[in-house]
């Protein structure tokens, strides 16, 4: 190959930016969920209409802040929450790309999802909750035999996954309880009763829905206007004090810690 060819291929080679690919252009076909640079928000966007692709984004521009941003993203993905949240945990200080893969397949063992790792970061990235931190690529050696210095390209990178405080502030909110208290004391106030026995139930044993359904539709409160088990089932789910684990629901960390609460709250009704 001529001299004036490979000094082309390398200039090519220096200026591509690979955070400066547009993430629709990316053959969906070929996507490498062990690269962090090769990914999209949504794995279905290419066949989403499209003055519906950009609406799927969340980001602090869209949404008026990061925090926003991340809240939304985690409203409108209630089945990934629970992820996301634990992401937001294991990159506060920095996690390996590589660590967290593993840890993120083993918690969706038991909830399976087309959204590998990367994805998931380069959602929480673009809604201001990661930063990307990508390792030097090369690194200077020197021949001493030779007496030339050089250059040692690294087969692999491992870069880092880091929570910004908007990231740290989301996480805060969706681990204290609050929204559980929001949406159990507030909100849904009036079941009371019935989030404390769905609770107390579920304590005793991982359920089936059906379990839940047939303990709910005992509750007279429930009939007018009608609520089923499976609107229980969300609530706590969407609060983070219930999850689908080995084919049963079960109650969180969170969930066992909000239990006392909810007990409290009820003999304080009763009195």
């Amino acid at each position: 190959m001529a001299e004036d060819q490979i000094a082309g291929l390398w200039d090519e080679e220096e200026e591509f930016d690979p955070l400066a690919v547009d993430d629709l252009d990316i053959d969906q076909e070929d996507m490498d969920d062990d690269n962090p640079l090769d990914t999209v928000d949504y794995p279905t966007m290419r066949n989403m209409p499209e003055d519906m692709r950009r609406e799927a984004v969340y980001s602090p521009e869209r949404q008026g802040g990061a925090v926003e941003a991340v809240l939304s993203l985690f409203d409108h993905n209630p089945a990934r929450r629970p992820v996301l949240v634990s992401i937001l945990g294991w990159c506060d200080g920095g996690c390996l790309n590589s660590e967290l893969t593993e840890k993120v397949d083993a918690l969706q063992t038991d909830n399976r999802s087309v959204y590998g790792t990367t994805t998931l970061c380069r959602m929480l990235e673009r809604a201001g909750a990661l930063e990307l931190e990508m390792p030097e690529t090369s690194e200077e050696r020197e021949d001493a035999g030779e007496g030339v210095e050089y250059l040692e390209i690294k087969e692999r990178i491992d870069p880092v996954w880091r929570t910004t405080d908007a990231g740290r502030e989301v996480f805060g909110q969706m681990t204290d309880g609050s929204a559980f208290r929001t949406m159990v004391f507030d909100r849904d106030a009036k079941y009371l009763e019935v989030y404390r026995a769905v609770m107390g139930f579920v304590n005793e044993r991982p359920r089936s829905k059906d379990d839940i359904e047939q303990l709910v539709d005992a509750f007279e409160v429930v009939q007018s206007p009608r609520r089923f088990g499976g609107h229980f089932i969300d609530m706590l789910e969407k609060t983070d004090a219930l999850c689908w684990k080995d084919r049963s629901w079960q109650l969180t960390d969170l969930g066992c810690r909000m239990l006392p609460e909810v007990e409290a709250a009820f003999s304080k009704k009763g009195e």
